[in-house]
């Protein structure tokens, strides 16, 4: 069996719309079940937004067929949906490699879901799937039972969104196609604060990917 965490863009699975008009949201998907489409993320608990917004929102994004019920409280609310069938169609796919959905949860930057499978075949079946639907994902970590824990960006997404930048713009390329403070200019901050940003992410990737407990900085 291995757990695996997926990022995943909001057109994957749903709410592009919503994150588009709110950015400031969040939210946590609720009572996920493996093997019922029906039953398959149909409440949320939505944060950081104004509520009577975060309705009209929900009741115009196409990925929501209807808004079933909502109950507000100090700084969520709960919400029940009906998703519409693409979504539906969506999750189906993802079942039907047999992943089973443990949760998720998003925000501006997109989805993050955490999914179980049975084994590395089923696994690899779901990334190809992903693939073959032109699907841009990313995997941030991964558990199999009686093996070594594998995380994958142990970032803030400050410090992942400035590494992925300096990664297209070209300034880790030979030579550089870019400085840090082009870099620095399009993110709107200061190149002192991109290259720390830097530092502590790729520090962070390194302990992540490459080293063990074990080995120690030199001073």
């Amino acid at each position: 069996m291995l757990i695996a965490t997926f990022s995943l863009p909001h057109d994957a699975i749903a709410l592009e719309h919503a994150f588009r008009e709110l950015p400031e949201m969040k939210v946590e998907a609720e009572r996920i079940a493996a093997h019922s489409r029906a039953w398959v993320m149909p409440c949320m608990w939505a944060a950081n937004a104004e509520f009577d917004r975060t309705d009209e929102v929900l009741e115009a994004d196409p990925s929501v067929d209807d808004v079933v019920e909502g109950y507000e409280f100090a700084d969520e609310k709960y919400y029940q949906l009906d998703w519409a069938e693409h979504v539906d169609e969506r999750i189906d796919a993802y079942i039907d490699q047999r992943g089973s959905v443990l949760d998720a949860e998003a925000d501006k930057d997109g989805w993050q879901i955490r999914i179980r499978f049975i084994d590395r075949e089923q696994f690899d079946a779901f990334r190809h799937a992903l693939d073959e639907q032109g699907t841009d994902f990313e995997l941030r970590d991964l558990t199999e039972p009686g093996a070594p824990r594998q995380t994958f960006g142990e970032l803030t997404p400050d410090q992942r969104d400035a590494i992925v930048l300096a990664r297209k713009r070209g300034y880790f390329e030979v030579p550089r196609r870019t400085t840090i403070r082009e870099i620095a200019a399009e993110m709107d901050i200061s190149h002192q604060a991109l290259s720390e940003r830097l530092r502590r992410g790729l520090t962070s990737l390194v302990d992540a990917t490459l080293t063990t407990p074990g080995d120690a900085v030199e001073e």
